[in-house]
């Protein structure tokens, strides 16, 4: 049986972080095939978000391997912070970034940082190119670009921790990754295209500062920030 080109074009959007709403056309309302259609968008919808799930943690993997950490409280940190963040609106636009975290030695004055790109990174990153260029999602609008700015690596170092302060560590790690984003123009791009159209307008507006602040609570890190800034408090 022949199906209508539109056929399966029904799509369940996300609003917010608790929020998702249907998205059909007018003339789905006396459609006779709208259940079919609505059971093949569900299904293509199920099968997107076990691909998306992989790539997460295939992503994770790829982050961890080439990561240098001393601690294993902040390796813990990292992987609790990189779940969290590929899980929130954000995941999207985290795929066209490869993050590498670089934890120096404790009381080093100096020490040499050494960024191997192996043919396995120049593969993911090939990978990732070839899956937005193929991506069947819908096309950004004009005004916030669209995702083929390339693959960015962004380094984050650490040149301190707190012992026994998990969340401490894991307001670091969201401080330092947000400021990556909030301080790049790239990163600042990409970050606009996550936002609703008021959120943008005001992100916009904002200094380097107060975009990191915002984006960590954006993200969820609120309470670690705070955490962060009372360790940092008590040093001084």
């Amino acid at each position: 049986m022949d199906r209508k080109d539109c056929f399966g074009s029904i799509k369940e959007v996300t609003v917010n972080i608790s929020q998702t709403m249907t998205q059909s056309r007018p003339e789905c309302r006396n459609c006779e095939e709208i259940r079919d259609c609505l059971r093949y968008s569900k299904q293509l919808l199920e099968e997107k978000k076990e691909k998306d799930e992989l790539r997460k943690q295939n992503m994770i993997a790829y982050i961890i391997d080439h990561s240098h950490v001393v601690s294993n409280e902040i390796g813990s940190c990292i992987l609790e912070f990189l779940s969290r963040i590929y899980s929130s609106l954000l995941g999207m636009i985290l795929f066209k970034n490869l993050l590498l975290f670089y934890e120096a030695p404790p009381n080093s004055s100096s020490f040499n940082l050494t960024i191997p790109i192996s043919r396995t990174v120049i593969n993911l990153i090939r990978e990732e190119e070839n899956e937005m260029r193929d991506s069947a999602s819908p096309p950004v609008s004009p005004q916030r670009g669209g995702l083929d700015e390339g693959f960015t690596l962004r380094i984050v170092l650490f040149q301190r921790s707190f012992p026994d302060h998990p969340k401490a560590n894991m307001g670091m790690i969201a401080y330092e990754v947000a400021r990556s984003f909030a301080s790049d123009d790239l990163g600042v791009k990409q970050i606009l295209q996550t936002l609703s159209d008021g959120e943008m307008n005001s992100f916009k507006k904002m200094g380097i500062d107060l975009r990191t602040n915002w984006l960590i609570e954006k993200w969820g890190f609120g309470e670690e920030f705070g955490a962060l800034k009372k360790e940092m408090a008590v040093e001084k």
